[in-house]
């Protein structure tokens, strides 16, 4: 880090440069002599000769469109998983001393967001959005872009920002790092209020302590197919953003190491990777012969370490040599057995046509007659929510709802032990199985021994939901599912509409226009007439999720009381905007042309997502270009 302040004293050569640093330090307002941290001082400089910016022209931040959005979220996912519930534990934590939390990406795009409602409005006029992009080249000196720059953490205070319209904020960051150290992320938190340095290195800390343990637990996800070796001064008492993380391979070889490691050990991570681990670290034991899950004391150049191997469960038998370190069912299960909060959406919220009550009623008889039930829909259609309303209306207060990733299990190779018959002792339990369809063999195995298990146990309530993009006789067509485990899940059956086939749309959307404002402690905002056309037409591949999120997008926008155009994702606007939005045939056109793109011109495969025959699509699509040719023949006459 460069200590030594460029103010044009004899300590340095002089340079026009520093010249121009000389001359914005005095404008605004700092003492002649006095010093301004290195790692801001080389931002300075790189804005004035790399990037050529003036501090009263910095351009306000991008902001990613909806698309570009959700598809650097896909990127990100492994990584947002384990560093959600730190965010929002550190937002709480400083909400109450006004501070927004944001993670940003590797390129600066803020992807999750915690700001106080009282806040927001401040933020947003400077530019500090979900989506929008701090990188150091265009936004100049700031929390995010700087600390992605340096690779290191930073304080940003005030008149330290670069640009002019920025020198009212805050910025501490602190960097998350991913696999072969390469920085991932950084998690910031940002304040409109002076604050002293005291308190700065406070928070500073804190931010810091929440950076390790997010990349302490991004390691071990990103890392478990391997086995780790975790490092301590002390297992009993270290917080986890303390603790080194070392990756090994089957062979004893290392193969990635967290960046708390050469802290603890003084070793260069580069240095590690490729080499025996037993003895880099000069072990006493051989791997074969630690126990897993136990500390053992580690004297490494003259640090009295502690270190604690787990092995994942493959690894047990070729290291080991043997199964009697193989990890217990139970903590396999843990990993992919979430208990489910109440859901984001409470039936209050669902605006249920008589099409959905159908639906529901009919869900509700099968489960409450001890039957599995199967929810299929498109993706986002509302599944989960969907099947914890007919779980919670359907079975006692006190049961026990599980989430379960199909994939995921499927993945991992835990089918065994996810659906051990031991979680038919937990009393009153529903199951939510989630992507059914991509459970491998021996996950369907042990599922379908479950439920031969649970047909001998009915002292207890159980229930099972299985969540699926097909609908059954898909499902048994395409032969992913074993005949043996259909036939015991074909207890009951019922699919969820997509919501372009909605028979309300209009108020579906406004009653998520009600549950945003009320999440964001707006007032209820309206939609512009030429909004709700955009929003009416559009033909919603991602359903409610793709709404909801929409929505939201659109309310944080918004200043005044209504949504418009402009606060609509720009990609959704696009589509539709080509088309007349004042003619209903031109905006059913739209729809259908939409519809058409998003299934590659296949006019079967477009009949079938927007719910009408082939024929029907055809016959619409022959009187649209009717209209046109009519429309243009009249042109020519006037003409």
């Amino acid at each position: 880090m460069l200590e030594l302040d460029y103010w044009g004293g004899d300590q340095l050569p002089r340079e026009p440069i520093l010249d121009e640093i000389a001359r914005l330090r005095m404008s605004r307002g700092y003492e002649p002599n006095g010093q301004l941290p290195g790692v801001v001082a080389d931002s300075w400089k790189r804005c004035l000769s790399d990037y050529n910016l003036a501090p009263d022209h910095v351009p306000r931040a991008e902001v990613l469109t909806h698309y570009e959005f959700r598809s650097l979220e896909q990127d990100y996912e492994d990584l947002l998983a384990v560093a959600e519930p730190e965010v929002e534990k550190l937002f709480l934590r400083l909400v109450d001393s006004e501070y927004l939390v944001s993670l940003a990406s590797a390129k600066g795009v803020m992807m999750l967001f915690r700001c106080d409602h009282q806040f927001l409005g401040d933020m947003s006029s400077l530019g500090v959005l979900p989506g929008s992009v701090w990188a150091e080249e265009r936004q100049g000196t700031n929390g995010v872009g700087t600390c992605l720059r340096a690779g290191q953490s930073v304080v940003i205070a005030g008149k330290q920002h670069y640009g002019l319209a920025t020198q009212a904020l805050s910025c501490i960051t602190a960097p998350v790092f991913g696999r072969r150290q390469v920085l991932q992320s950084v998690i910031n938190v940002t304040t409109a209020r002076v604050s002293d340095d005291r308190t700065n290195r406070v928070v500073l800390d804190i931010v810091e302590r929440s950076a390790g343990r997010i990349e302490n637990r991004y390691f071990a996800r990103l890392h478990r197919h391997n086995n780790l070796l975790r490092l301590f001064h002390d297992a009993e008492n270290t917080d986890l953003a303390e603790e080194g993380r070392v990756a090994i391979d089957d062979n004893g070889l290392i193969v990635d190491a967290s960046s708390q490691v050469a802290a603890l050990t003084g070793l260069r991570v580069e240095d590690l990777i490729g080499r025996p681990a037993e003895d880099v670290l000069c072990m006493d034991l051989s791997l074969s012969d630690v126990r897993p899950d136990k500390a053992y004391p580690l004297p490494l150049a003259g640090k009295n370490l502690q270190a604690v191997f787990k092995l994942r469960e493959t690894g047990a038998a070729r290291l080991a040599g043997v199964s009697k370190f193989d990890t217990s069912s139970t903590a396999q299960a843990e990993m992919f057995v979430a208990p489910l909060q109440s859901a984001a959406l409470t039936e209050k919220d669902f605006r249920v046509d008589p099409m959905m009550s159908l639906v529901l009623e009919r869900a509700e008889r099968l489960f409450q007659a001890g039957m599995p039930l199967i929810v299929g829909g498109e993706t986002g259609s509302g599944k989960t929510a969907f099947a914890q309303i007919v779980a919670r209306r359907c079975m006692a207060e006190e049961t026990e709802t599980l989430f379960i990733d199909c994939a995921a299990v499927s993945s991992q190779k835990v089918g065994a032990a996810v659906f051990h018959p031991q979680i038919l002792h937990r009393g009153n339990i529903c199951l939510i199985l989630d992507r059914l369809e991509e459970l491998d063999e021996g996950g369907q195995i042990a599922l379908q021994s479950l439920l031969e298990n649970r047909s001998r146990q009915m002292n207890e309530r159980f229930g099972l939901i299985a969540l699926t993009d097909s609908d059954f006789e898909h499902l048994a067509k395409s032969g992913k599912l074993r005949g043996s485990l259909l036939h015991r899940l074909k207890g009951g059956t019922v699919f969820l509409p997509p919501l372009r086939n909605h028979p309300d749309l209009a108020g579906v959307i406004k009653d998520f226009c009600k549950i945003e404002s009320r999440e964001f402690a707006r007032r209820e905002l309206r939609l512009s007439e030429e909004a709700q056309l955009v929003m009416l037409n559009y033909h919603w591949p991602g359903n409610l999720r793709e709404l909801r999120n929409a929505i939201r997008h659109a309310v944080v926008l918004a200043d005044g009381d209504s949504i418009d155009l402009e606060h609509l994702p720009e990609d959704m606007v696009s589509e539709i905007a080509r088309t007349d939005l004042t003619a209903r045939s031109q905006s059913q056109a739209s729809r259908i042309e939409a519809a058409l793109r998003h299934n590659g011109g296949n006019v079967s495969l477009t009949a079938r997502y927007l719910g009408v025959s082939r024929a029907t699509l055809y016959r619409k699509i022959h009187i649209q270009k009717s209209r046109e040719k009519a429309a243009n023949m009249e042109c020519v006459k006037r003409q």
